[in-house]
């Protein structure tokens, strides 16, 4: 991560492109604002994803240089989410970050799992764990579910 950029959304030097096969992905660790090569606006793979997301998210959506930018979502699999969220009460957005715990064995057989017939879950979300941060804390967001830890 040492080839950093500028982000178009937020002005900070904290934008890694990386590339993906024979894409490149962008992603700003200051605002959480991603886009690939594919997502210029107004072509059908922008409409695709624009049509398939949540709507806070369509909400955020910013364009420049004719990429589109969407705030990211990461879930990171029996660990955690860093997701966007709109507080009413300021009419503004932050991350919020919520983390997983596993699900004792005793009581996993409540838990179907919606993706493999017959199997169950293991870990499930922790509504307690609920943490908000900044909208330019996406770093910290991230680095909260563990998304740098060395495997």
């Amino acid at each position: 991560m040492d080839n950093f950029e500028i982000c178009p959304c937020c002005q900070s030097n904290a934008c890694t492109p990386t590339p993906d096969g024979e894409h490149t992905v962008k992603i700003c660790w200051t605002c959480g604002f991603t886009t690939n090569d594919l997502m210029v606006e107004g072509s059908d793979f922008e409409q695709q994803n624009f049509e398939h997301t949540a709507q806070l998210i369509k909400d955020l959506k910013q364009t420049h240089d004719g990429l589109v930018w969407f705030p990211l979502v990461l879930n990171i699999p029996n660990t955690g989410m860093v997701f966007p969220e709109w507080n009413k009460r300021t009419r503004d957005w932050y991350w919020a970050v919520i983390k997983q715990v596993p699900i004792p064995e005793e009581e996993q057989h409540n838990y179907p799992d919606p993706q493999n017939e017959g199997k169950f879950l293991t870990f499930k979300i922790d509504p307690t764990s609920i943490k908000h941060y900044d909208k330019y804390g996406f770093m910290d967001a991230a680095e909260e579910i563990g998304i740098f830890d060395a495997e």
